[in-house]
């Protein structure tokens, strides 16, 4: 199954509140970074930082739309939102403009955030793991592809669940999908999917490409 990032960055001055949030993420499984100022925030955050912020606009020193600008001047995709007190409706666009993809005023309900906060994380997730398609060669002639100047030889079967995961565009692909993929082979049944992709794993691994399980919609090609 398709893992979901769980980790969320928080930037609130008000400790209260802060340390409210932080407990109620922390008793749901997320794994919660606080920092108290902008300052903090620049000194503290990890570079390979792969989450969701919760930015509050009313920081000392450098505001929560500054935080904001700077996180995506390197980094277009991650959720942001923009938590605060101001409630007038120019405040609210200018903070979606400055790059915010949701606004949550104070005071706000936690189950509410959370429902905010897992989805967007559920779709950061999804496009995450989308592999760059740049980077990988099919040669199927060869029943084989290449990435990273690395060649994976695979079996024609295999070769033909991998075209067709590596063709889906980011989406999971079903059995039955798969199963059409093989129409031309004998005896296919959706037990052979399930060992096919077995062995693939194995082989594609060393590339740090994998297939995840996604409940209920078949399998995806993902990166490590």
């Amino acid at each position: 199954m398709l893992a979901e990032l769980k980790n969320i960055c928080i930037v609130e001055d008000e400790i209260d509140i802060a340390d409210s949030i932080k407990t109620f993420f922390n008793s749901k499984g997320y794994e919660v970074a606080l920092y108290k100022s902008a300052e903090d925030f620049y000194k503290g955050i990890p570079d390979d930082f792969k989450g969701i912020y919760l930015i509050d606009w009313n920081l000392p020193g450098d505001q929560g739309i500054d935080i904001i600008k700077q996180i995506r001047q390197k980094d277009k995709i991650s959720p942001v939102f923009m938590v605060s007190a101001f409630s007038n409706q120019d405040q609210i666009i200018e903070g979606l403009r400055s790059g915010a993809d949701d606004y949550i005023t104070k005071p706000f309900n936690l189950d509410e955030l959370n429902a905010r906060v897992s989805n967007s994380l559920k779709k950061f997730s999804i496009v995450d793991s989308q592999i760059n398609t740049d980077s990988i060669q099919l040669l199927p002639e060869a029943k084989s592809f290449i990435k990273d100047n690395q060649t994976i030889r695979l079996t024609s079967k295999e070769f033909k669940v991998f075209q067709a995961l590596f063709e889906s565009n980011g989406k999971p692909v079903s059995r039955e999908l798969l199963l059409e993929a093989l129409s031309g082979e004998e005896k296919i049944t959706a037990r052979n999917i399930d060992v096919h992709v077995y062995s693939l794993r194995k082989k594609i691994k060393s590339s740090d490409l994998i297939i995840e399980t996604v409940w209920g919609q078949g399998y995806l090609l993902t990166e490590l």
